[in-house]
């Protein structure tokens, strides 16, 4: 990536995530990258292209201090559950919360492309790990479709949480309950 685009890209995260989305431009933009304003347009063709490169960029440092956070853990059911809590705890602490809520359909996109890949191979470390057994091809297209529903219920937590409705530990409980039944009824139905 180039030097003038990551400064785009950190101008706009710094941006949002002390104004908000509603009265980001291209004018701001620039200003505050030191740039000029055809390079905006040589890097992006809209607003909307950088707050998605800016939320990008936000998620995937998030996704870096996880994997850091859990690179000599060797229980993969666990790191599941662990990147529930500190998906919570990242994003409910982090200066970027607010502008993240106003298009959660973005932020799925983003977890999408960058969490997804990753909760995957727990998923596959743990079946090679024997920390969940008897499990075959259809078992991952189920963990899939669960994981995208649990990223849902993530965001709608982390909503919670900032609008003062849960606490972070109220928040985990109430999604680790839903993986608990998740992996429950995973662990049943490789048992049948």
């Amino acid at each position: 990536m180039s030097k003038t685009r990551e400064k785009l890209i950190d101008a706009a995260i710094t941006y949002l995530n002390s104004e908000g989305k509603e009265k980001i431009s291209v004018k701001k933009l620039i200003k505050i990258a030191d740039v000029g304003y055809g390079t905006f347009y040589n890097h992006f063709d809209s607003v909307e292209a950088i707050q998605y490169e800016a939320l990008n960029k936000t998620v995937k440092n998030t996704l870096i201090d996880f994997k850091l956070g859990v690179k000599n853990e060797k229980d993969y059911v666990y790191i599941i559950y662990l990147a529930l809590l500190r998906g919570i705890n990242l994003l409910v602490n982090s200066p970027s919360i607010n502008w993240l809520l106003e298009d959660v359909q973005m932020v799925i996109q983003v977890f999408k492309e960058t969490s997804q890949p990753n909760m995957e191979n727990n998923f596959l470390n743990a079946v090679k790990a024997k920390q969940i057994q008897n499990t075959d091809i259809e078992d991952l297209l189920e963990f899939r479709t669960a994981r995208h529903y649990m990223q849902w219920a993530a965001m709608g937590a982390v909503q919670q949480v900032v609008d003062g409705e849960l606490s972070e530990r109220e928040a985990f409980e109430k999604l680790s309950k839903n993986v608990n039944v998740l992996i429950f009824q995973m662990s049943k139905e490789m048992l049948s």
